[in-house]
C-alpha cells in the first residue's frame, strides 16, 4: 500500500514538472463564476498561442470573483496534459495593455433557436466528402457541436471532441441507426475534409454515426448563429464560444448546452432522455 501511494505521489509530481507555464495578459471580456471560467482577449503569449480571446479556467475560483468585463490583467497559464488553467491572476494597468474589449460583439445572434423550435435544414459536407443533410436524420436524435483542428486549448475543442466520443462508445449500438453526432469546423478555408478525416481516425469516429461536417463559410455561419454561436478570426486562429445542442427525434431544439465544462455523461443523459420520448 505504502508502495503504491508513493508511486501515485512521484508520478503526481512528474506530471507538475512536466507542466509549462505562460506569462499572459489581457483584458477581461466576461467572467462565469459558477463554471470557473473567464474570457480573456489577451496578446499573444510567446512559445503557445497568438494574441485572440479564449475561455480560461482558473485554479482559484477565488481569483476570478471580482473581475469585470473590461478589466486589464496579467495571469500565468498553466498547460499539462489534457488540461490547463490560469492562475496568479492580477490586475494591471490599463495603459499598458491594449484594451480590445470593444472590438468583440458577444451578444448572442438573433438567429440564435428557441428550445422547442425546429432546426432549420442545411447542406454540409462529411469528412469522406460526402453530401450531408440534416433532413436526412429525421426520426433520429441528433447532437451537435463546433469545433475546429487547431484549437489550442485542450479543455475547449479536443475536451467537446472527447466528449463526443465517449458519447459514441456509449450508445454504440444505436450509432447511426438512433442516434447521430454531428461536429461542425468553425475553420472551413483550413479544415477540409483530408484534415477533418485525419481528425476523426484521432477521435475513432465511426462514419455512419459521427460525421465532421465543412462547407463554405456562409452555410457554416447560418448554422452556428441558429445554434447561437459567437465566433471570429484572431491571427489565423478562430476565437469562439461553445454550444452543443440536442435535437429531438422530430427535428426541434431540445437542448443547448453552453460552454465546454459539462461532462460526456451529461450530454449523453440529454440523449437518452430523447431516445425515452418515442
Amino acid at each position: 500500500m505504502i508502495r503504491v501511494k508513493v508511486a501515485i505521489s512521484f508520478l503526481a509530481v512528474a506530471a507538475l514538472c512536466h507542466a509549462k507555464r505562460f506569462h499572459a495578459e489581457g483584458v477581461v471580456l466576461r467572467v462565469d463564476p459558477a463554471a470557473r471560467t473567464v474570457l480573456i482577449s489577451h496578446r499573444a503569449i510567446p512559445g503557445y498561442m497568438d494574441a485572440m480571446a479564449m475561455p480560461f479556467r482558473a485554479a482559484n475560483a477565488r481569483e476570478i470573483a471580482n473581475l469585470k468585463p473590461g478589466e486589464a490583467i496579467t495571469f500565468d497559464l498553466v498547460v499539462s496534459g489534457t488540461r490547463s488553467r490560469i492562475e496568479r491572476i492580477r490586475t494591471a494597468s490599463k495603459d499598458s495593455i491594449e484594451d480590445d474589449s470593444q472590438k468583440i460583439n458577444l451578444t448572442p445572434p438573433a438567429e440564435r433557436l428557441s428550445l422547442g423550435a425546429p432546426v432549420p435544414d442545411f447542406q454540409l459536407t462529411d469528412q469522406a466528402g460526402e453530401t450531408v443533410r440534416l433532413s436526412a436524420f429525421k426520426g433520429k436524435v441528433v447532437a451537435v457541436n463546433f469545433i475546429y483542428t487547431r484549437c489550442p486549448l485542450p479543455e475547449v475543442c479536443p475536451r467537446l471532441s472527447a466528449n463526443f466520443a465517449q458519447v459514441q462508445r456509449r450508445f454504440a449500438d444505436l450509432m447511426g441507426k438512433d442516434v447521430v453526432l454531428l461536429s461542425l469546423t468553425l475553420d472551413p478555408q483550413y479544415d477540409t475534409t483530408a484534415t477533418l478525416a485525419a481528425y476523426a481516425k484521432i477521435w475513432r469516429a465511426e462514419h455512419l454515426g459521427w460525421k465532421f461536417l465543412t462547407g463554405s463559410e456562409e452555410d457554416i455561419g447560418r448554422v452556428a448563429r441558429a445554434f447561437g454561436m459567437v465566433y471570429w478570426p484572431e491571427e489565423g486562429l478562430v476565437a469562439h464560444t461553445s454550444e452543443t445542442g440536442v435535437i429531438g427525434r422530430g427535428g426541434q431544439l431540445s437542448a443547448l448546452v453552453s460552454g465546454s465544462s459539462f461532462t460526456a455523461a451529461q450530454i449523453g443523459d440529454l440523449i437518452a432522455a430523447e431516445l425515452e420520448i418515442h
